[in-house]
């Protein structure tokens, strides 16, 4: 992930204020800190969320409620790095509005996903985590119907969508 964090954060002059939504023990946050950026972060998990604090400030968030927790128009730039996976697709498409509300006019947004296996539950070492796969071409239009400009879609077990926040 480093070259796509390396990529998000050239598209954003620095310093920007970037969401890392789906933040987990922090990994990103302090990238793009080398790189210049403040940023901010939120996971569910407060085991993870107590670990990426040490990189940057960040908070215990249900990203169904993310447009709840900063005013309009903060940031520069959202990361969803393999977060929005977790949601069902209903719920995915409102926390891509939610990000266009968050975001400045011209700001930036990175959403990865999985685009192979199958939607529903899947048990891991840690835990039990609901996956939703989606198309795609489906998941470039959600992003698109969301407000956002797609400048590049990456296809491969992860789906990876690059866009601009087209709304004022």
């Amino acid at each position: 992930m480093a070259d796509r964090v390396e990529r998000f954060a050239g598209s954003l002059p620095a310093p920007s204020l970037i969401l890392d939504a789906g933040c987990g023990p922090g990994r990103d946050l302090e990238r793009f800190r080398t790189y210049g950026h403040v940023v901010r972060g939120v996971d569910l998990n407060p085991v993870v969320v107590a670990m990426a604090s040490a990189h940057a400030p960040t908070s215990q968030c249900d990203l169904r409620e993310v447009g709840t927790r900063f005013p309009a128009g903060t940031f520069d730039g959202v990361w969803a790095s393999a977060s929005l996976v977790h949601l069902d697709a209903a719920d995915a498409v409102n926390v891509l509005g939610q990000f266009g509300g968050l975001l400045r006019p011209g700001g930036k947004l990175y959403v990865c996903l999985k685009a192979t296996g199958r939607t529903g539950w899947l048990d891991e070492p840690d835990g039990r985590r609901w996956y939703t796969v989606w198309d795609p071409d489906e998941f470039a239009a959600a992003v698109a119907g969301a407000g956002f400009e797609v400048d590049s879609v990456d296809r491969g077990p992860y789906v990876e969508i690059w866009a601009t926040h087209s709304g004022g």
